[in-house]
């Protein structure tokens, strides 16, 4: 699956752009892969924030944190954390072994890098 751009020309000349969560998919009678569009996410314009009295605006910046939330959601769908939490509650680690593991999970998925890296970030 991937995020897909959709841009669109007004009238007035602006590009509007939405976004799609797609995922490639075998097509057996073309003898090839499509897109298939999974989700609509809606119009990607800025998202603005209104900072006080002062009536500046400022662009609030909220992309890298998306894969974790889907990674989050993927991770209470399917119950691991009711799992792990399950498991891991007859024994005092003196640590949260659910949070430990989404941990090093999410660092494998995201941005790849080392147990140590994890544990010291």
């Amino acid at each position: 699956m991937y995020l897909r751009e959709s841009k669109q020309r007004r009238a007035d000349g602006s590009v509007v752009t939405y976004l799609q969560l797609a995922e490639n998919v075998w097509d057996a009678a073309k003898g090839r892969s499509q897109a298939s569009i999974v989700h609509h996410c809606g119009c990607a314009d800025v998202r603005r924030k209104r900072s006080g009295a002062s009536g500046d605006w400022h662009l609030i910046y909220a992309w890298p944190y998306g894969d974790l939330y889907v990674l989050e959601a993927v991770w209470k769908r399917l119950g691991i954390d009711v799992i792990v939490r399950q498991q891991a509650g007859t024994r005092h680690l003196g640590f949260d072994v659910e949070c430990a593991l989404f941990a090093l999970i999410a660092n494998r998925a995201c941005t790849p890098a080392s147990k140590l890296y994890c544990h010291e970030q």
